[in-house]
Formats: structure tokens, sequence, C-alpha cells
């Protein structure tokens, strides 16, 4: 949106593109998604797949440059209310910035999003042992022997044996 309001190259639409396609192959060979192979995870039997980094690359690469594309236009036509619009006709070394700037906040981002992945899966994980650590401790015969309310009466087993 800065490039479309200062008026710079629409060249740099294709490379925001690319920048944001590459950096979540990047993020997604650094750090992996936990539940990028649901299938495996579900079934134990289903045979484990490493997730490609690569697969959706053309999907994912013209959504970017329809998104980034439709924000540099909306931008440029709110600035053309304002001001003079000229574009700039080339690419000048100034324009890293506009490259190097939404790259880094897309590595953050996904970064960020895979950290809370992990701790949102580790926690799921942790309340499914402690579930199922209940269940067995209630198929357990020594937890039988606590006291139970039955029709509001509290039934203790060490003081009432079974029978009387």
């Amino acid at each position: 949106m800065a490039a479309g309001i200062l008026n710079r190259s629409p060249m740099l639409l294709p490379l925001l593109a690319l920048a944001a396609v590459l950096t979540g192959i990047l993020i997604r060979k650094l750090i992996p998604s936990p539940i990028a192979d649901m299938e495996s995870m579900l079934n134990p039997n289903a045979p484990q797949q490493k997730p490609s980094a690569f697969r959706g690359i053309g999907r994912r690469l013209g959504l970017s440059l329809f998104g980034y594309g439709l924000a540099f236009a909306l931008a440029a036509l709110i600035a053309a209310l304002f001001q003079a619009t000229e574009f700039e006709p080339r690419l000048l070394p100034s324009d890293i910035g506009y490259l190097m700037v939404p790259a880094g906040i897309a590595l953050a981002g996904a970064w960020l999003s895979a950290r809370l992945g992990y701790s949102q899966m580790a926690g799921m994980m942790g309340q499914m042992q402690d579930l199922f650590a209940q269940m067995q401790a209630g198929q357990n015969p020594s937890a039988e022997d606590d006291a139970f309310t039955v029709d509001g009466e509290v039934i203790d087993p060490d003081r009432d044996p079974p029978g009387s």
C-alpha cells in the first residue's frame, strides 16, 4: 500500500508475491507445522508422509499476486484523489525496502503461527493424556474403595461391607 501511495513501480507486485511465497517455503522448511500431516496423526496405521513445502506454490503465488495487486491499486486510487499520480517506470535500489519489510513481517508472522501451533498441539496432547489417565484410574479396582453417593446417601465401602 505504501508503494501505491508513493507512486512506486508496479513491477514491485510480482516481486512482492514471489517474496511472500519464498518466505512461506522458508518457514515451512525451518519450522514445519505440527498439523501438516493430520491423517498420520489421527490414524497410527497410515503411512508417515513428510509434507512438501512446495505443494500449492502456484495457487499461493497467484493469490499473493492478486492480493498485493489489489492493495496497490486501491492505495494508488485513493492517493490519486489527493495528488498527481505518475508511477516510477523502473525499479530503483530504494525499492528493496518495499520488498524486505513485508517479507520480514510474513516471516515473523509465520514463525509465530508455527510456535502457537506447537504450543496448542502440546496443550491438547497433555489434556488427552490427562483424560486417558483419569479413564484408567476409573477402571482401577482400588478406586472403587472410595465413598460414593446413591440417592443422597453416602456409602462408604470400608464401613459398610457388600451385602449388608
